[in-house]
């Protein structure tokens, strides 16, 4: 696909820009409640009967050495190495909690490290941490292992570790390689070591490598951002994740030292992700769905023509398991048809864990109507098409097209720009819709359309 294909420009990104879920979840973040130790262990329990279904298994390790000031993610700051210790043994001990109540149920087809940066973890704490799974869950022999790592601080050494355990695709944060934007969000890798360690990669034989990347970023222009496009095309990553900045500075009080510089106005934005449209796309990437390329030998471009592309909090993944189970501070897993979510506090989610109880502070569990939407998003957002009869055959349901006969209509303007085509009970995502895949899904959020009137509660769409 290219950007002919594609028949987008600045007017029409600038035009569908605007807040929106990323529908790693539905229902999103904003509808769940509070949660405790009860609601994590029913939600445990409830899994425990799928005994032979495969899982996906989340770690979040949060520790960096130094804060990058455009992160939204949830991290903690510290070089003493006695937080790693007593952190590791408190994920120990939530893992044999779990495994407690999911009795025989083992199996794991993926597993993903987040952060923070896992790879502030040493080698020896690297293969603790692998150790603490592998001795409790089966982990499939196809299994995708992966983990997210910062270039500037992760060593060869660290790298031979982790394809020693086993894992096969490396996410790297590059963000930006302009050195000004760099010292402005503190950060502070060189083109030199994101190309070197890619290579080792490969040497190494680890068969998948993808790159992230922002655009937003204080004094970002396309001239520079074009540049760090050119330069990633080169190193020649599978995959590309290319995210808009979100800056919330009441949310992540760090940003406020960015305000200082020039932020991209809506159109600029705009006209910066239509640059990353359209050099990638004359690279030989190709559009998978929410701000993600891949190369046509990717396994995710596989998955994207198979019909197999899955979506959850890990983001796009090609092994669909149903459930995932998460472990560490502030991680989610979404487990026995709910969502968990793990206290943001460190030294609350290991006492919690010291004490024997889960650190759950936050959840949903799933309606009957919350699991068919759901469903149709999922469609939209992975399958690129909503069958409403494979919905109904999969739901034992005979009326979707009068249940969803509002969201269709309300597709039509949608379908009139060019996002998708409405056939009878088949809703197909076209090329140019790839690119506004949230604004297909959110016309089956049923939450937000009750909530509108509140105002915008998620991240810029473009």
């Amino acid at each position: 696909m290219n950007t002919a294909e594609l028949h987008v420009d600045e007017e029409l990104l600038l035009k569908m820009s605007g807040a929106g879920p990323r529908y790693t979840s539905y229902p999103t973040v904003p509808e769940w409640r509070e949660f405790g130790d009860a609601d994590a262990r029913a939600a445990l329990t409830r899994a425990a009967a799928k005994s032979d279904e495969p899982m996906c298994l989340y770690v979040h390790v949060p520790f960096c050495a130094r804060m990058c000031l455009y992160c939204g993610c949830t991290v903690e700051i510290t070089r003493r190495s006695g937080k790693v210790h007593s952190y590791l043994a408190a994920i120990e001990r939530e893992v044999d909690m779990t495994r407690a109540l999911l009795g025989p149920r083992r199996k794991i087809a993926q597993i993903h490290w987040g952060g923070g940066t896992p790879t502030h973890l040493a080698p020896a704490e690297l293969r603790r941490l692998f150790e603490i799974l592998r001795s409790r869950f089966e982990i499939e022999p196809q299994a995708e292992i992966s983990i997210e790592v910062h270039p500037h601080v992760t060593t060869f050494e660290q790298i031979d570790t982790l394809v020693e355990l086993g894992f096969n695709r490396i996410s790297m944060g590059v963000q930006d390689l302009d050195p000004h934007v760099q010292e402005i969000i503190h950060r502070d890798q060189t083109t030199e070591e994101t190309e070197n360690l890619v290579a080792y990669c490969r040497k190494r034989g680890i068969g998948g490598v993808n790159v992230d990347l922002m655009y937003g970023l204080p004094e970002q222009t396309e001239a520079t951002f074009a540049a760090t496009l050119d330069t990633i095309a080169r190193i020649r990553p599978d995959r590309l994740a290319v995210y808009a900045y979100a800056h919330v500075p009441w949310l992540k009080r760090h940003q406020t030292a960015l305000e200082r510089y020039a932020l991209p106005t809506p159109p600029q934005r705009a006209r910066l992700f239509f640059v990353a449209i359209e050099q990638l796309s004359k690279s030989g990437y190709e559009v998978i769905g929410l701000d993600h390329f891949a190369l046509r030998s990717d396994a995710l471009h596989r998955a994207l023509e198979a019909g197999t592309l899955h979506r959850n909090f890990m983001g796009y993944t090609t092994h669909p398991a149903e459930e995932m189970l998460a472990f560490g501070m502030s991680s989610i897993a979404d487990i026995g048809g709910a969502f968990v979510q793990n206290n943001h506090d460190t030294r609350e989610y290991e006492a919690a864990i010291g004490a024997g109880r889960f650190s759950a502070i936050k959840g949903l569990v799933r309606s009957a109507e919350d699991d068919l939407r759901r469903a149709a998003i999922q469609a939209l957002m992975c399958g690129m098409k909503l069958d409403l009869r494979a919905l109904e055959a999969r739901f034992g349901r005979r009326d979707l097209a009068q249940h969803f006969a509002r969201e269709l209509q309300e597709l039509r303007p949608l379908a009139d720009e060019g996002f998708c085509s409405i056939e009878r009970d088949v809703v197909t995502v076209l090329p140019k819709g790839r690119l506004f895949l949230r604004h297909l899904a959110m016309v089956f959020d049923e939450y937000l359309r009750q909530k509108k009137a509140d105002g915008p509660r998620f991240s810029k769409t473009i």
